[in-house]
């Protein structure tokens, strides 16, 4: 898509019937409306470079097969900045230090190269809004927007994201930021992976949250206890960030366990394990609406339909032998 036709199909966009469409989780209208088309004019690639729900992130660009960007899709008017700790957390796990967050509306690109210890007050490299993309100015924009986050130059030695960095290090090289965000990433994952949560500590890392988001998140964890009543192959585990819900299978042993569902109350995040479901014969229109729920926290009533959604596609598994 070349950049006029991206502005002309942001021009289109109305807001309250496209985007927000009567509801406050709309997140999903972001990503797929808004993003995903500015990306691809950015010239990354749908099918190759993208992945999706990818650790319960919305989406991680990849170039060589590497984790290239992190892309977190927020709703309509949330701010950017909440929460920012968790991103840091999550280019750690990636070993990708590029993290674009977006409401649509608002945009902002961050680098934890720059910030590699605490994310929580870091500054973003660049903001940009939707008005600046569709205003009469947007091609100018846009063109600094490409040289920075396309897919052609991006992070390439010498080219504008390289040296804007570089020009922030002080008196660090990027290769010596680079090294030390690998040594850093490497020595917290192993410190996470040697730390396992519990009852007590999942509520514990609620307290940073919204009343409405942890008590969408409580109700979530009662809701898995509940369903173990469904059928006898149900586990819950606890692992160093959050608590899943496995499926036990008998006489294959590739496929011993299969993750159905996780809950991360540090991020207050959500994931689907959409192989495993798929496995498990669940029908197509169950599926379909597991993909289209927000991964991540918003309200009671998000709970409930993630709660009503769960327990159906439990009820859906085909008992294997």
């Amino acid at each position: 898509m070349s950049f006029p036709k991206l502005r002309s199909h942001l021009k289109a966009i109305r807001v309250d019937d496209h985007i927000i469409a009567g509801r406050k989780g709309n997140s999903e209208n972001v990503k797929n409306k808004i993003i995903l088309p500015f990306l691809q004019t950015l010239g990354w690639d749908l099918l190759r470079d993208m992945d999706f729900d990818h650790l319960g992130l919305d989406i991680v660009m990849f170039s060589q097969d590497k984790p290239a960007m992190i892309v977190e899709v927020k709703s309509w008017g949330d701010r950017l900045d909440n929460d920012l700790h968790q991103y840091l957390e999550f280019s750690y796990r990636l070993n990708c230090p590029w993290i674009l967050l977006s409401s649509g509306r608002e945009s902002a690109f961050y680098c934890a190269l720059l910030n590699q210890y605490n994310f929580a007050h870091a500054k973003p490299l660049l903001e940009f809004t939707l008005d600046d993309l569709v205003n009469r100015k947007g091609a100018t924009v846009f063109a600094n927007l490409e040289n920075l986050l396309g897919k052609k130059d991006f992070f390439r030695k010498g080219g504008r994201l390289y040296e804007g960095v570089a020009a922030k290090l002080g008196g660090m090289t990027i290769e010596d930021a680079q090294i030390e965000f690998v040594k850093t990433a490497s020595r917290q994952v192993r410190d996470d992976r040697t730390r396992q949560l519990t009852v007590e500590s999942f509520l514990a890392q609620l307290q940073h949250h919204s009343r409405q988001v942890s008590g969408a998140l409580v109700y979530l964890h009662h809701k898995m206890v509940d369903l173990l009543q469904l059928n006898r192959r149900l586990n819950i585990r606890y692992r160093h960030k959050g608590v899943g819900l496995e499926y036990e299978t008998v006489g294959n042993p590739d496929d011993d366990v299969l993750p159905l569902f996780d809950v991360f109350p540090e991020s207050g995040r959500i994931t689907f394990g959409q192989e495993s479901w798929k496995k498990l014969n669940i029908s197509i229109v169950t599926f379909e609406q597991m993909k289209r729920l927000s991964r991540q926290a918003e309200s009671f009533a998000w709970a409930r339909e993630v709660g009503s959604v769960l327990e159906r596609a439990i009820r859906e598994i085909k008992r294997r032998p």
